[in-house]
């Protein structure tokens, strides 16, 4: 009986903690991002989002081969109409929209592909807890990969594979439950009337955003209203977190977690879980992925101060030992980096909904030429969320950390096994030096 009661409750325990796939709030606010696998389109945009009158609105800045321009969409689903709408002269264009309405969360033939914590779990204000769902599109055949919160389903990210631009990442964030002017999501009075657009070419949006980066000037200033607009746009964006202060900062010196892996060409695909030792200047990384559609596993134990690196087999209890022929760089934001931005993963309407975090970038010198990164952190605790990595020669990195816990559960992960002891030092030059970042 006892027995009985103890699987009882633990088998509720699991029901009761199983992801469901679920519906946004019908009404958000918020801010977002677009960027393309092809690197031809990033587009920042403020959002207005009615699920009940399905209807979408969006404020934008958008730039591509140093091109830049503003636009200011309205998308009326049920009359399956979109109006490009120009304050400046008061004027509108008006299109058919070939898409229907589709609203953000998760549909039911959606697959769990897992739970995790952004940041950490140690400490409050570190993390939030998402849902990573994947699916086919409908009547498309791309797939979509897709993370809401766990706690009221609000959009974090969503990945669409499309023929015309590869994978297209939606970023969202700074969220806001409801709608402050619902008029904005009606058409101005200077806009013709919905029938108008029966003579015009169906488009869909994110052709149309890749038109007008097209069509765009080289630069603003012949259009001082669009080069003022672009201005105070990018000054809402940054204003809030100038207000905050946010300071470079260097994560905690004791860590574990998990991350994963990959790269704009898709030539790899790696998930790992590490033991980070800062105060040892030790890293331990068991991973395993796909790199060029082969399956490889990996299990490497870096020391800094001794100057090598162990790849370990604990299948077959070998190990190559190797130098590791570079300092011990910290998980930290450098002091020469520039921030972006501060912005709510999720969003700041209730309690564990969202994640406060602030945006890096800069660039360091490597061997064979610099390279730029893009960093995301924790206001609090300075926990990484992601980061972007690029060189000339491989491109775009992307790795997005995970269920990180501030401490060490085995401290024996970061000494070399006993079977390693007899490893002969295999000299080698590095190609790049190794750190946290590139190592991939």
């Amino acid at each position: 009986m006892r027995l009985i009661v103890v699987l009882g409750f633990v088998l509720a325990s699991c029901l009761a903690q199983k992801p469901q796939p679920c519906k946004s709030p019908p009404l958000l606010s918020g801010a977002l991002t677009v960027s393309t696998q092809n690197e031809e389109m990033w587009v920042y945009a403020k959002f207005l989002y009615d699920a009940l009158g399905q209807r979408l609105r969006l404020f934008e800045v958008a730039s591509s081969e140093n091109k830049t321009f503003t636009s200011d969409i309205l998308v009326l689903y049920r009359e399956h109409v979109m109006y490009q709408i120009f304050d400046n002269n008061r004027t509108c264009t008006v299109s058919p929209v070939e898409a229907d309405f589709v609203p953000f969360g998760i549909p039911d033939g959606a697959f769990l592909l897992g739970q995790v914590v952004l940041g950490s779990s140690t400490g409050p204000g570190q993390g939030l807890l998402v849902n990573s769902w994947m699916g086919a599109v409908p009547g498309v055949g791309g797939k979509y990969m897709s993370t809401v919160t766990e706690f009221g389903c609000i959009p974090v990210s969503l990945a669409v594979q499309t023929k015309e631009f590869g994978w297209v990442l939606f970023s969202y964030f700074n969220n806001v439950i409801g709608i402050s002017d619902p008029g904005l999501l009606n058409p101005p009075s200077f806009c013709p009337g919905s029938d108008a657009a029966a003579d015009q070419e169906t488009v869909n949006l994110l052709s149309l955003l890749h038109k007008n980066i097209k069509g765009a000037p080289e630069t603003d200033e012949s259009n001082p209203l669009s080069r003022m607009r672009l201005f105070v746009l990018l000054v809402c964006l940054t204003a809030g977190c100038l207000a905050g202060r946010p300071q470079q900062c260097t994560s905690p010196p004791l860590m574990s977690g998990a991350l994963s892996v990959s790269t704009a060409s898709e030539k790899l695909l790696a998930f790992a879980k590490y033991t980070y030792d800062a105060l040892g200047q030790r890293i331990r990384l068991r991973e395993f992925g796909f790199y060029n559609n082969k399956t490889f596993h990996l299990d490497m134990l870096l020391l800094y101060k001794q100057g090598v690196v162990y790849k370990i087999n604990p299948k077959n209890r070998t190990c190559c030992k190797k130098t590791l022929c570079t300092e011990f760089h910290p998980l930290e934001v450098p002091k020469n980096s520039t921030l972006l931005g501060q912005a709510v993963l999720g969003s700041s309407s209730g309690p564990g909904q969202g994640l406060l975090v602030n945006t890096w970038a800069g660039e360091m010198q490597l061997k064979r030429g610099k390279a730029k990164y893009m960093s995301t952190v924790t206001e609090f605790g300075c926990i990484p969320v992601s980061s972007l990595f690029h060189t000339e020669r491989t491109g775009w990195m992307i790795t997005s950390f995970y269920n990180n816990v501030i401490g060490i559960t085995d401290p024996q992960l970061l000494i070399p096994p006993s079977f390693c002891q007899d490893a002969q030092l295999e000299e080698e030059e590095e190609e790049e030096p190794v750190n946290f970042y590139n190592l991939f």
